[in-house]
């Protein structure tokens, strides 16, 4: 089982993958994988830099991301040449993992997974929703302002859209274990009725 996991900003993707983890489901983040990108793949950062300028490169040789995301959410034309660059490395590192290892369970989180329409490429899909106040109380204890948090769920597909598309929706405006429940209940249906 291939579980494309989506959601907007702010809305707890990333702890809905951790319960899925939880019962047995190996994650693969697709943040993390752009993180791991954007410090240490010497084609994406020379690719990054003939595009964004030599000033977004770190001293240690990474990618200066908070640089790089204060050009890309104010500039829609430098946020698809960075999607560009990243999209298709990203999804060749998780394609590989979850085909090195097919007969295990995976979640991959994927943020933009109905943006880029990836959806087929899964088992099923989930939607973590969260309505916007919680989103933006999430993203402050992360550091970003209201205007940042505003301007970025903007850039997202609205999160009603995101849930229409999805197999299931997960409500996350509730207590960590209420958000847990609701994980069991879907892996037991899962797994009392697989594909």
């Amino acid at each position: 089982m291939v579980i494309g996991l989506t959601g907007g900003i702010g809305c707890g993707k990333s702890t809905a993958a951790r319960l899925f983890e939880e019962l047995g489901y190996r994650l693969l983040d697709s943040d993390k994988i752009v993180h791991e990108l954007l410090a240490s793949d010497e084609s994406v950062i020379k690719r990054i830099v003939e595009r964004f300028g030599s000033d977004m490169r770190l001293g240690e040789g990474g990618i200066d991301r908070k640089a790089l995301g204060a050009i890309v959410f104010s500039d829609s034309e430098a946020l698809e040449d960075l999607e560009a660059i990243l999209h298709p490395e990203t999804g060749k590192r998780w394609q590989t993992e979850v085909e090195a290892q097919a007969s295990l369970n995976w979640v991959v989180e994927i943020p933009l997974l109905f943006e880029k329409n990836l959806q087929n490429r899964f088992d099923l899909t989930v939607c973590v929703f969260s309505d916007q106040r919680n989103q933006l109380e999430r993203l402050s204890r992360k550091g970003l302002d209201r205007q940042q948090s505003l301007a970025r769920i903007a850039k997202q597909l609205p999160l009603k859209d995101k849930a229409e598309k999805a197999d299931y929706t997960l409500l996350n405006d509730g207590t960590i274990d209420f958000l847990r429940v609701q994980i069991q209940t879907l892996v037991n249906e899962i797994n009392n009725n697989p594909l």
